[in-house]
């Protein structure tokens, strides 16, 4: 079987460059060529593919042919790829991390989050982002494996031994429930042990860290999308992040309580590195942004 002749890029640059000005003229001059030398570069990549990329027919205007569309779309994959690898090896040889690993509490308002992480891919496009979601006790566990270089979360939960650490935030919690629920309905002051209490837990070390329990009976879940879930079900109730049900709220599906039993509270938030690993460039710029995103306070670091 005779395989198909090699195309260099160059060839698939030519040919999406004509697709994407719409002539062979427009090509040569945004690609600083002769008009002659275009068509003979589509030429030649016609005859070594033995298929006819746009129709001959045609005569205004170049005008793809279903098989030109096809080997379009597959060149536009492979010189967005070399693009890649180019950006990639200079970021490599400028000293930017091959990756930059994120560990994340379920916590921190994802909207900021959001805003800064899409500020780090303009910024550095060419380092990729592994985020992992945690909860309580899982970003300093990736933190400490290795399997993170930073980690936003909640300091409540983390020994900051080891570690360099930023307080950048904080985030109120407040009991809620459904607006169906006994505990919504029985006015302040409600009686929360006397309830189902949906409590945050952290999923590997079952029994050892968890929010704030009140009541006797709990439901222990690893994350607090579950819990909203349930309180939506009209299953418990439970302490949430206020950014997390603010909308619930308003929409009338979930209920503020008024307890006496918790006093409503700020959850603070730090960026957090290991003291012997240091961030790269990228890792440092991201704790920059995610500190003038979220607010700053004074550093701290413990041995």
């Amino acid at each position: 079987m005779k395989l198909a002749p090699a195309l260099s890029l160059d060839q698939m640059q030519v040919l999406l460059t004509v697709e994407e000005t719409g002539s062979f003229a427009a090509a040569g001059r945004k690609l600083g060529r002769a008009t002659s030398a275009i068509s003979y570069a589509i030429d030649t990549l016609e005859s070594q593919l033995g298929l006819d990329l746009f129709d001959r027919e045609t005569r205004r205007r170049p005008v793809l042919s279903q098989a030109g569309e096809a080997v379009v779309t597959e060149a536009r994959a492979v010189v967005q790829g070399a693009d890649m690898l180019r950006a990639r090896v200079k970021a490599l040889v400028e000293g930017l991390e091959a990756e930059v690993t994120l560990a994340v509490d379920q916590i921190v308002p994802l909207d900021r989050l959001a805003r800064t992480l899409r500020a780090f891919h303009r910024e550095f496009p060419a380092v990729p982002l592994r985020i992992r979601s945690e909860a309580l006790g899982g970003v300093e566990r990736l933190l400490r494996s290795g399997e993170s270089q930073l980690g936003l979360g909640g300091a409540l939960h983390m020994n900051t031994e080891g570690l360099a650490a930023t307080q950048i935030d904080a985030v109120r919690i407040i009991p809620v429930a459904g607006a169906d629920h006994p505990m919504a309905r029985a006015g302040s002051n409600a009686s929360a042990r006397d309830h189902l209490q949906i409590v945050m837990a952290d999923s590997v070390e079952a029994g050892q860290r968890s929010c704030v329990v009140i009541s006797s009976s709990t439901w222990r879940v690893s994350d607090l999308t579950s819990a909203r879930a349930l309180l939506l079900a009209g299953v418990g109730w439970s302490i949430l992040p206020e950014p997390m049900v603010r909308d619930d709220i308003e929409a009338g599906r979930l209920c503020r309580l008024d307890m006496s039993d918790f006093r409503e509270g700020q959850y603070p938030l730090q960026i957090v590195h290991k003291l012997d690993t240091p961030p790269g460039p990228a890792g440092s710029w991201l704790i920059a942004r995610l500190t003038e995103e979220f607010g700053t306070e004074p550093a701290r670091s413990t041995e």
